[in-house]
């Protein structure tokens, strides 16, 4: 979608160009009585200046992505080399979860925490260490799409909770209403209605449940939170 509109905004952006200039110029042969002269020439100005214009803007747009992805790298090598000289630790989830959140706050903008866990879900501690002041002796993962944490045992449900996720806010967007069956107290997710829609290539080994905070699913009960809430 971003290429798309940038696309757009570069053939308006030279549209308008071409088309002012030949008005331009078409005006000036009407006054003077050189048609269609200045017509044409005005025209190849308009051309000449309306791609000069889209490629300036090429140029700084992808400049500016690279300086973002730059500047990322840069942030991310620098905390490898300083993750080498710092010990292996035990850590809680809370503390994975506060170093995550506290990562995230200091990310440029456009930046997302998902760096954090570029390919099977598990998080790259290198890039905590500073934060915990160790590297994890034990691994921990987290999804891409809720950013909910996941320990060891569990490794298997922040992947399976990325493919859901992304199949019900596509169901959503194009249906209006949660792919879920009416009436349901647990407001799980219909995942047979997903497969049969093709939203969904094959039915997950975990029930997820979709919660009332914009869409986002969970793979908790909803008693087993109120069970939990309450006895906190």
């Amino acid at each position: 979608m971003k290429t798309l509109s940038l696309n757009m905004v570069f053939g308006l952006t030279i549209a308008l160009s071409i088309f002012g200039f030949y008005k331009l110029g078409a005006f000036l042969d009407v006054r003077f009585g050189f048609h269609p002269w200045l017509t044409v020439i005005f025209t190849f100005i308009g051309i000449w200046i309306g791609g000069l214009t889209g490629y300036v803007m090429f140029q700084k747009y992808f400049n500016k992505q690279e300086d973002k992805n730059s500047t990322v790298e840069n942030v991310s090598k620098r905390e490898q080399i300083e993750a080498k000289n710092y010990p292996i630790i035990d850590v809680t989830m809370d503390q994975v979860r506060q170093a995550v959140r506290q990562f995230s706050d200091n990310l440029p903008k456009g930046v997302y925490r998902t760096i954090l866990a570029p390919d099977d879900n598990s998080i790259d501690f290198n890039q905590l260490a500073t934060i915990l002041g160790g590297i994890p002796s034990k691994k921990y993962y987290m999804s891409k799409e809720t950013y909910d944490l996941f320990e060891e045992n569990e490794k298997k449900i922040p992947v399976e909770m990325d493919m859901i996720q992304k199949a019900v806010d596509l169901y959503v967007k194009e249906r209006k209403e949660y792919p879920m069956l009416q009436f349901d107290p647990h407001r799980r997710v219909n995942i047979y209605l997903l497969v049969q829609e093709k939203y969904l290539k094959s039915e997950p080994e975990t029930q997820f449940y979709i919660t009332e905070l914009d869409g986002l699913i969970t793979h908790i009960k909803p008693e087993k939170r109120k069970v939990k809430n309450s006895s906190q």
